[in-house]
């Protein structure tokens, strides 16, 4: 052993760790005392570097005092665990890990000791707690438990300015309890999250013989409700206040967690044939404000890889908030129910959060669950393969989400059901009964701008592009969306694509109480009838056609347009250079106005036709048409299930082109007994829909109204039978009148197809009126005037 003789600047004690005075730094031989020693204060006790324990007293200042500075000290501290030693408060010396007269100079350690309690003094200060020094081994066989959260618990206490990062060297580390991570502690590993291929240090939760639940490894009562089971939590106690920076607040607020592995063992994901712990067993649980998780591998764990949550309701213990919470680089697969769920256990306060390029793959339910309360946001993220869905909000709380370059794959979809979400690019399956912003090609929803979309509070049925369908647990309800919802009395697995056509959708019931049984055991049952919303559409430009500039319209719920106005620049037969066509886009093109642009807007002069509308144009109540490619009778486009009286057709083909005259004017009320659709019983109709009977008879008839019934639009539908008054004398034979069909009301008008008449070509009553040969703007708008001048004089159209 190394001794030297010192002279001593102050009362020292045997036993007592003690720094140099001056100089020189390195020890002389101990006939020469040219170095003073001192006993280092308290708080320098892990920042100022020891020189050596002295082994006997001084009893005054300018005392000779012998000071071992390295080999086996002759003092023990008994059996215990090997690892680093340090100093007490007191300046003994101490394990690190000692619990009963802790430690304070970590990391700056006067040396280490064995098993037996033999210490050898070397002294050195690092930068950082090693799990080591405090008796982790890392070999995958002994419990390091102890050792991690003393080295944890450590770091914890050491203030907030010195000694925060726990470091575990590559190795295999075996817990039995959690590891509870408070106040700005780092813990770090050597290197992680790739599940296989990068994993130089790992975590492992010895399920079988351990005890997770946080209770029972801190006191921390039960969370949210429930009992706790995790390997790793961030959590602490706020009882009042904002959070603060303060160690006696013990709370886990900006801690970070990186760099490792974290793996229950045995496996405890969806497919584990054996479950040691509870099954609400998660491998991190979060419940701190603006920790940070990077470069972390989280897997085969019985709940989710990760849970955030937060609230500040009575019944929450401990009350804090998970707000400012970053996830990054992680991988979090094979678990048995979410890779990420925030906010499911309480959504109060988790706002603000940060998930970037995190992959959550082949979980039991969702990749990414989110049911923030508002202003998280997901970039660059990556889900596969999960058995429900990829990211899954579908409840009301997530608001104001954002969702950037995300992207799933296709064995299973995404929704997006909370108030102001927003997902912009990526590549995903999104269910067309999500309620989102989107910007980006997106499968099966926006190529660009989408308002909102056809909202129900129940998911949507998923037919996996893969073929593999998802899991369903019990008691989870969907709709197919025929009208109906259905609740699962029987968890299982849908049918994916190798069930009843068409395209894999199975044949649900329509009665209430009827069940379907499904493959895999799945077993639904009708709940009743629900109503969706209409959805809008703004989309700017597609993908599929360069010469639509804009679609905005809405959906019925039966998926079939209602409205939607397209902007779109003129294509061929008839192509203008620079003219755009704005039409009202159905099955078919209805065509309602151009806008001759030349390539840069409409210039001064320029005429603009837009149809006057008086009402909805779904109903052909307007008093200004175009026509073009023929006539109202042999053309879907111009053509329309109502005409109005007084209504004014014009002719807008080619003169070369042109079949018939210049337009046409519509005296009596009419439609089309072709275009119109057939009356069925039971059926639902849409005001302004036209009808035609089973036997012609020169009319057909238009829904102007519901009589009674019931309060759901939806369930009025026509009666048993067609109203017999369509067939002998009545109103359902007089133009105008009104013939009851249960709780519709429809309005007998012409049959246009067998009452030609009622529409007459221009002009009527109006002589010498040529068709325009006009060059210019100019012209074409003076013969335009002209001609609405003699139609007037003509009675055609109202005067102004």
């Amino acid at each position: 052993m190394d001794i030297v003789i010192v002279r001593a600047a102050q009362p020292i004690k045997a036993g007592q760790v003690v720094r140099t005075t001056g100089s020189p730094a390195t020890p002389t031989p101990p006939t020469v005392k040219p170095i003073t020693v001192t006993v280092p204060a308290v708080e320098e006790l892990h920042t100022i570097p020891f020189f050596g324990v002295a082994l006997e007293p001084a009893k005054r200042a300018g005392d000779d005092v012998k000071v071992q500075i390295g080999g086996a000290f002759s003092g023990r501290l008994g059996r215990g665990k090997f690892g680093a030693v340090g100093v007490n408060s007191s300046g003994q010396i101490v394990r690190a890990a000692d619990e009963i007269d802790k430690c304070v100079s970590a990391p700056n350690w006067i040396g280490d000791c064995d098993d037996s309690g033999t210490v050898t003094i070397r002294p050195r200060r690092d930068t950082r707690l090693s799990v080591l020094d405090f008796g982790a081994v890392g070999n995958n066989k002994d419990d390091d438990t102890g050792a991690i959260q003393s080295a944890l618990d450590c770091a914890m206490r050491l203030g907030t300015t010195h000694g925060k990062v726990v470091y575990l060297p590559p190795g295999d580390y075996r817990i039995t309890k959690p590891l509870v991570v408070k106040h700005h502690c780092i813990l770090e590993g050597a290197g992680g999250a790739g599940l296989g291929v990068t994993e130089n240090t790992r975590i492992l939760a010895d399920v079988k013989r351990g005890d997770f639940n946080l209770s029972t490894a801190t006191g921390i009562g039960p969370v949210a409700g429930e009992t706790v089971y995790c390997a790793i939590a961030l959590v602490g106690s706020w009882t009042s206040g904002p959070p603060t920076q303060d160690p006696s607040n013990d709370r886990a607020d900006y801690a970070v967690l990186r760099q490792f592995t974290l793996k229950s063992d045995p496996d405890q994901g969806k497919f584990a044939p054996t479950f040691y712990q509870a099954p609400q067993m998660d491998g991190i649980r979060v419940l701190a404000h603006g920790p940070l998780i990077e470069t972390v591998g989280v897997s085969v764990f019985r709940r989710n890889g990760m849970t955030i949550y937060a609230s500040h309701g009575p019944d929450f213990g401990p009350t804090a908030n998970a707000n400012l919470t970053q996830i990054r680089d992680c991988i979090l697969a094979n678990n048995g129910q979410h890779g990420l769920d925030i906010g499911s256990h309480g959504n109060d306060e988790t706002n603000a959060m940060l998930v970037m390029n995190v992959s959550a793959a082949t979980n039991g339910r969702d990749g990414i669950h989110d049911n923030s309360f508002l202003g998280c946001t997901f970039v660059s993220c990556h889900a596969a393969h999960n058995r429900h869905r990829q990211y899954g909000c579908d409840h009301e709380a997530p608001q104001f989400a954002v969702y950037i370059g995300c992207y799933g794959e296709g064995d299973a979809p995404s929704v997006f059901k909370g108030g102001n979400i927003a997902v912009v690019g990526g590549d995903m399956i999104i269910t067309s009964d999500s309620t989102y912003w989107g910007y980006g090609a997106v499968k099966k929803g926006p190529s660009t701008l989408k308002v909102t979309n056809k909202y129900s509070k129940y998911p949507e049925y998923f037919i996996s592009e893969a073929g593999t369908g998802v899991d369903i647990e019990e008691g989870e309800q969907q709709t197919p969306g025929n009208g109906y919802y259905y609740r699962a009395v029987h968890a299982g697995h849908t049918f994916g694509k190798n069930g009843k056509p068409p395209d894999g959708m199975p044949d649900f019931p329509k009665g209430v109480g009827q069940t379907l049984e499904e493959l895999d055991h799945l077993v639904w049952r009708c709940e009743g009838k629900y109503r969706i919303e209409f959805s809008t559409v703004n989309k700017l430009g597609d993908a599929s056609d360069s010469t639509i500039i804009q679609d905005y319209g809405s959906l019925a719920p039966d998926d079939q347009w209602s409205a939607l106005f397209r902007v779109q620049v003129q294509t061929a037969p008839d192509v203008i250079k620079g003219r755009i066509e704005t039409s009202l886009v159905k099955p078919d093109d209805h065509h309602t106005y151009y806008q001759t642009a030349y390539e840069n807007g409409p210039v001064p002069g320029a005429l603009m036709l837009p149809e006057a509308w008086i009402g909805n144009y779904l109903f052909g109540e307007r008093r200004i048409a175009i026509v073009h490619d023929g006539t109202p009778w042999n053309t879907a486009a111009g053509s329309c299930n109502f005409y109005g009286p007084g209504d004014l057709l014009l002719n807008a083909t080619g003169a070369t082109a042109r079949q018939g005259p210049i337009g046409w004017a519509v005296n009596a009320p009419c439609g089309r007994r072709s275009a119109a659709l057939a009356w069925s019983d039971g059926k639902h109709y849409k005001i302004g829909q036209t009808v035609k009977p089973a036997s012609a008879n020169g009319f057909v008839y238009r829904l102007i109204s519901y009589i009674g019934g019931p309060s759901d639009e939806l369930l009025r539908v026509s009666d048993v039978k067609e109203p017999p008054s369509w067939q002998q004398p009545g109103p359902g034979r007089s133009v105008g009148g009104l013939t009851s069909d249960n709780h519709l009301q429809w309005q007998t008008i012409y049959d246009l197809d067998a009452n030609p008449g009622i529409i007459e070509p221009l002009p009527h009553g109006v002589t010498g009126q040529a068709d325009s040969r006009a060059m210019d703007f100019d012209h074409l708008k003076a013969d335009f005037n002209a001609l609405l001048a003699k139609m007037r004089d003509a009675n055609l159209l109202e005067r102004n």
